[in-house]
């Protein structure tokens, strides 16, 4: 499957319930693991169902330390923050703060704040039935799992840049160095 990147309209709206489980989940599931998995420069840890042009409530995270490994690649169906840390933070290094990136946007990044745990109540799928489970998350994976519950609502992460005036930067890909841009160019996201 092909990510889509912004300014896609589908990245705007607001993603639909999951209902029930049939042969269409099923294999949309498994495109969307191939497609995290299978995504190079930039890669990426987290994939949200809009990002791949279906507006319904579903991310996936690699929860691999090191290489992607499609078996440590958890699914969130329908998923809601329930509760938060109180701090937010730019992550764990207050130094150096983590800078968040998109694979809507490729190759723009910026430091976002974000809280440091989240609790997540989400469906998965056992025995072709969704059922209600959670899990708390934190520092990196809670950050990237804010990140795409975000795509879910239709927010990209560019938002918190213009809405904190934070800075934004552009990836040269000969070099790798990080250029800060104008944040003018984000709005028609």
């Amino acid at each position: 499957m092909k990510i889509i990147t912004a300014p896609h309209h589908t990245l705007r709206q607001i993603a639909q319930p999951v209902k029930q489980v049939d042969h269409e989940l099923v294999e949309f599931i498994e495109n969307l693991k191939k497609t995290l998995t299978n995504q190079k420069n930039p890669s990426g840890v987290g994939l949200a169902a809009p990002q791949i042009n279906k507006s319904w409530q579903i991310f996936a995270i690699n929860f691999a330390d090191t290489e992607f490994d499609p078996a440590q690649i958890e699914l969130f169906i329908n998923p809601s923050i329930t509760r938060t840390s109180k701090k937010i933070s730019f992550g764990q290094d207050k130094k150096n703060p983590r800078y968040e990136g998109c694979l809507s946007i490729p190759f723009i990044y910026g430091p976002i704040p974000r809280f440091n745990w989240i609790d997540l109540e989400y469906d998965e799928i056992k025995k072709d039935k969704l059922v209600r489970t959670k899990k708390r998350l934190e520092w990196f994976h809670a950050r990237v799992a804010q990140h795409e519950h975000d795509h879910l609502a239709g927010v990209l992460f560019t938002d918190y840049s213009l809405k904190f005036d934070l800075p934004l930067y552009q990836e040269d890909k000969k070099t790798e160095q990080l250029e800060e841009i104008d944040k003018k160019l984000v709005e028609l996201f």
